[in-house]
């Protein structure tokens, strides 16, 4: 695989299909690597300076096809051993890990797309029947702006809750 790429993927920790300007640096400070590289590929693939890579832009630089790439993403990640990304901040878990990865994938694809409060309801609605779909039916979903305190019952192995982009995510199972 392209050395450019598997960074591309690395730096991606979150799995978003973006990298910001603080990804690079981090990414840089935990590899111990030159930190003109953070210069670099912003000038590369940011020239406009918007802060933000976006994995089209990064191919079209590279006159690399996207589809390609994308494909190469998943089977890179595939992979890599089944973890959460570090934009995730788990507060309770009684859920096999690759559940939990599916979950939180799905959430920061979905939950990107929110742009104002009056679509989390529907996300919560979409992400029931995204859960219902893949684990069988009697999800409950929960998204909280702050902290709160949850009791509740739930079917073992199907209870997981989260923080995530300044929000908290609960999802749990119950009898039907």
């Amino acid at each position: 695989m392209d050395p450019f790429i598997e960074v591309f993927f690395y730096v991606d920790s979150d799995r978003c299909g973006n990298i910001t300007v603080k990804n690079l640096e981090t990414y840089v400070l935990k590899n111990n690597l030159d930190k003109s590289m953070v210069t670099k590929w912003c000038d590369l693939f940011d020239p406009e300076n918007t802060g933000k890579i976006t994995l089209e832009k990064f191919c079209d630089v590279l006159g690399l096809k996207a589809a390609d790439v994308i494909k190469k993403r998943e089977e890179f990640y595939q992979n890599q051993v089944a973890r959460l990304g570090d934009d995730v901040q788990v507060i309770f878990q009684n859920m096999p890990l690759e559940q939990q990865v599916l979950i939180t994938d799905e959430v920061r694809l979905r939950a990107s797309r929110i742009t104002s409060n009056d679509q989390i309801q529907q996300f919560t609605v979409d992400m029931k029947q995204f859960l219902d779909e893949h684990f069988g039916p009697s999800w409950q979903v929960l998204v909280v702006d702050g902290n709160f305190w949850l009791t509740h019952t739930y079917i073992p192995n199907s209870s997981f809750q989260f923080n995530m982009q300044d929000r908290s995510f609960a999802f749990w199972k119950i009898t039907e």
